[in-house]
């Protein structure tokens, strides 16, 4: 019996090898929605998601904003700066200034 949880403990460290870190996995993520990984690193990343919610979570919304960004992309494109108005700078002035103390 004890052969068998040696076993297992290794398969488990095994598998925490190939699982990236979770700033590892969200920078995987963001390159996975660009193009294809290498199959080690599509193991790693989909074992790691299987042990996290945080990074699964983290995945659905940048998949989310990027079709978004992909089925409206005249509104991003057309985006014009705007100018705060003297009043209004003086007024995040203050604001900030009384946050400070």
């Amino acid at each position: 019996m004890n052969w068998l949880a040696n076993i297992v403990k290794t398969l488990v460290r095994g598998l925490a090898d190939l699982s990236p870190s979770c700033k590892e996995a969200t920078r995987l993520q963001s390159k996975a929605l660009d193009r294809k990984l290498p199959l080690r690193q599509r193991f790693g990343l989909r074992v790691h998601l299987l042990l996290c919610k945080w990074c699964r979570r983290y995945g659905k919304q940048i998949t989310f904003l990027r079709n978004a960004a992909h089925q409206h992309p005249d509104e991003m494109a057309d985006s014009v700066p705007q100018k705060l108005s003297a009043e209004a700078r003086e007024r995040i002035k203050q604001r900030l200034q009384a946050d400070r103390d």
